[in-house]
């Protein structure tokens, strides 16, 4: 299960990849909170504790809920572009991005016969933070560098049930805690400068001066 369920969060980084779309980035968050909420559920199918609800059930309502819903507020107040122009072309940004996946995946094998882990989520969680740090690098607008650092947050969290059976709950809140604080501070900014850029995007600091 944890294999299929990690499959399905790989295959929605190639949706970000391809699209266009700034609110397509919000579903593929739903999304990934959704499955990542259900793979925080199964451990605790057969060994039930307080945990095995408040943890997932936090976690559906920060990913699922509350940050895509404050990130669709956002460009809404702020009339941001649906539609994203992107400085790389797709023809060069999503071979980059498979043939990333394919190292990490054969490394992630490789690894696995030295040490224990779960090779699928492990490389699916590990190729989420490249392609979170690759939106962040390849894109332009300031709000889909707040969706890039989630979804790198996302390969983190997804990254860890790999290593562990179960997170450490302090590590659980202190991420939600942490992705909290950036969309929250990301907000403050681009209402900061809605006033005297047009767009967003992150070329446009280029031309702030001291």
């Amino acid at each position: 299960m944890e294999n299929v369920l990690s499959i399905l969060f790989c295959l929605s980084l190639f949706y970000v990849v391809v699209t266009s779309r700034v609110k397509a980035y919000v579903t593929v968050l739903r999304f990934q909170g959704i499955i990542l909420s259900v793979l925080l559920v199964i451990p605790f199918i057969y060994n039930f504790s307080i945990f095995g609800i408040i943890l997932p059930a936090t976690l559906l309502l920060v990913k699922v809920f509350l940050i895509p819903g404050y990130i669709n507020k956002v460009i809404l107040d702020l009339d941001i572009k649906r539609r994203i122009e992107p400085p790389i072309q797709q023809m060069i940004f999503l071979p980059l991005v498979i043939a990333t996946m394919i190292i990490v995946f054969l490394a992630s094998s490789i690894l696995s016969k030295i040490t224990e882990l779960d090779v699928i989520p492990f490389a699916s969680g590990f190729s989420a933070i490249i392609i979170g740090i690759y939106l962040i690098i390849f894109r332009r607008k300031l709000i889909i560098h707040v969706c890039g650092f989630l979804i790198l947050e996302n390969g983190i969290f997804l990254f860890g049930t790999a290593v562990a059976s179960e997170l450490p709950m302090m590590i659980e809140l202190g991420t939600l805690l942490d992705i909290f604080v950036v969309v929250f501070l990301m907000g403050i900014a681009l209402n900061r400068i809605r006033g005297t850029f047009a767009g967003f995007e992150a070329t446009h600091l280029g031309r702030l001066k001291d």
